[in-house]
């Protein structure tokens, strides 16, 4: 497509839904607040994992580092993904973006209909495929490549997104599959972490507010019916509402829960004195790894393990803010919300503040695929701020777009002096 220059000539307009091109020889240095706050959070896990499971292991007559030493192995993996995120520039994974969607809704899809012998069932659930000497958790996999489907597929339409045609209507079905898949294994907790990353995404990318604020109402009445789908998720409504009425049967969980969060008190009885992991607190290396954390680091060391989340999560938004093009900032946005999000439901399920949903704690639960699915999305975040926009640059547009009062001051004080230098020039 092509238009005439005021000379004449022909001048090459791109599509407004085709992406700009990418240099990729104007980078800097990737923040390494996040690199700082991401490699503190995987020290502690494997601290706490260590803590959580050395009990466990001896019962089991075998080394208490089996599974850290198993947990270190997946952080070694996870980290070259880490690597190989940060350095292949972002817009790469772009052209990747819907055959990946495509692989992992057929995972999502073989997960759940899939032969025992591959996708067996482990408490109830089909969340697991194991293939040989490989396992794989899709829905976790799933974050990942929704934020790279999302981001894609919203930045090119531009400023169609708030046209319900357009926008909300091809959205909702994107979500409305993904999340029938997994909460049908069922993941309450995954599920509400993808609809997260979806609505965040999805509402930066320019919603119209009357069509988001609707199919938010929509969606908050589907999830309240949900919970009355199941009988494990009414149990657990009905816990939440009276954690004291049930302690030994439906209220177990949460109850063990909040007696090792109050036994911790200010400083915690100290690394690895924890009671609650002898036997008492279920999947206490997993899902509520953080009610050990503040028996043994107290309330002290749970704040330390929020201010490194709201650390990193202050640089992520950074890292959209200051983003070449929509695609990294839908990006940097998706991710930010993803790991956020999944942060306070666990956190939140574990001290009772909301319903008990299992779902694992980003970079301190023991897991394989959560923990190297997690790091490639902190490697892409990496990989945004280093291609970002330089901050002298982001200041000069921010007051040229929308000057502040100061702006304004320091403008008329310029004129001031030109005025006064002009005048003295004809005295």
């Amino acid at each position: 497509m092509s238009t005439l220059s005021r000379s004449g000539g022909p001048v090459a307009v791109a599509p407004a839904n085709r992406p700009r091109a990418f240099d990729t020889n104007l980078h800097r240095r990737p923040d390494y607040w996040i690199l700082a706050a991401v490699l503190s959070l995987s020290l502690i896990g494997v601290i706490m994992v260590y803590s959580a499971t050395y009990a466990q292991a001896l019962t089991a007559d075998t080394n208490p580092a089996t599974f850290a030493l198993k947990h270190v192995q997946s952080l070694l993996t996870a980290l070259v993904g880490l690597v190989i995120f940060t350095v292949v520039p972002y817009p790469f994974w772009r052209r990747l973006s819907v055959p990946a969607m495509g692989g992992t809704l057929l995972l999502l899809l073989v997960v759940l209909f899939g032969p025992a012998g591959i996708s067996p069932s482990i408490n109830g659930a089909h969340r697991w495929l194991y293939i040989g000497p490989f396992n794989l958790q899709p829905s976790e996999l799933c974050k990942l490549v929704l934020v790279l489907y999302l981001a894609d597929w919203l930045s090119q339409k531009g400023q169609k997104v708030r046209d319900l045609t357009y926008g909300l209507i091809p959205f909702g079905v994107v979500m409305g599959v993904i999340a029938f898949l997994v909460i049908r294994q069922p993941d309450m907790g995954t599920t509400l972490v993808l609809v997260a990353i979806g609505v965040a995404i999805f509402f930066i990318a320019g919603a119209h507010m009357i069509h988001f604020l609707g199919s938010m109402v929509l969606g908050g009445f589907v999830f309240y019916l949900l919970m009355f789908t199941a009988s494990y998720r009414n149990d657990r409504l009905a816990t939440f509402l009276d954690p004291d009425s049930d302690p030994l049967g439906a209220g177990y969980h949460i109850a063990q829960s909040r007696m090792a969060l109050g036994s911790g008190g200010l400083f915690g009885q100290g690394l690895g004195a924890g009671r609650q992991k002898f036997g008492w607190l279920p999947e206490q290396f997993t899902d509520t790894i953080f009610a050990i954390l503040g028996q043994e680091w107290g309330f002290i060391g749970a704040l330390v393990l929020l201010g490194l989340f709201g650390l990193l999560i202050w640089r992520g938004t950074r890292a959209a803010l200051r983003a070449r093009d929509s695609y990294g900032t839908l990006l940097a946005v998706g991710i930010t919300a993803w790991i956020g999000v999944q942060a306070l439901v666990n956190i939140g399920s574990v001290s009772g503040a909301i319903p008990f949903t299992g779902i694992t704690l980003p970079f301190i639960s023991y897991g394989g695929t959560s923990l190297a699915v997690t790091l490639a999305g902190i490697g892409l975040l990496l990989n945004i701020s280093r291609y970002g926009v330089a901050p002298q640059r982001v200041r000069r547009a921010r007051a040229e777009a929308t000057p502040t009062g100061a702006t304004r001051r320091r403008s008329l004080l310029r004129l001031r002096r030109r005025v006064a230098a002009r005048e003295e020039t004809r005295t």
